[in-house]
């Protein structure tokens, strides 16, 4: 898995570095196929942005969170990816699962 980090106006620190790395980790223990996870921050005044793009076999999930702190903003936006893996994974559970299919007992009409 790929990990990119980029910086609109904004110089990516270790300490930020090391808080995503953290933060991801919670990501890799919900889906172990993810392909590669792109973060992009930035500033526009007061408001710090945080944006995220995750790359699954078959689908790509988005997400872009704001707030007045950047570390807060990474937060928020981890929590919407994870609930988005979440959930994907749960559809492609129902999708796959045996259950969905009728089941018809033709011997019986005869």
């Amino acid at each position: 898995m790929q990990i990119n980090i980029t910086g609109h106006q904004l110089e990516i620190t270790e300490g930020l570095k090391d808080h995503i790395e953290k933060k991801i980790r919670k990501l890799k223990g919900h889906s172990h196929s993810i392909l590669e996870i792109k973060i992009i921050l930035s500033v526009d005044n007061i408001t710090h942005n945080a944006e995220g793009n995750i790359y699954l076999p078959k689908t790509d999930l988005h997400a872009k969170c704001s707030s007045p702190d950047m570390y807060q903003s990474i937060d928020l936006l981890v929590n919407k990816l994870d609930k988005q893996i979440i959930k994907h994974n749960e559809k492609m559970k129902d999708h796959n699962s045996q259950s969905n299919f009728k089941r018809t007992n033709f011997s019986a009409e005869n």
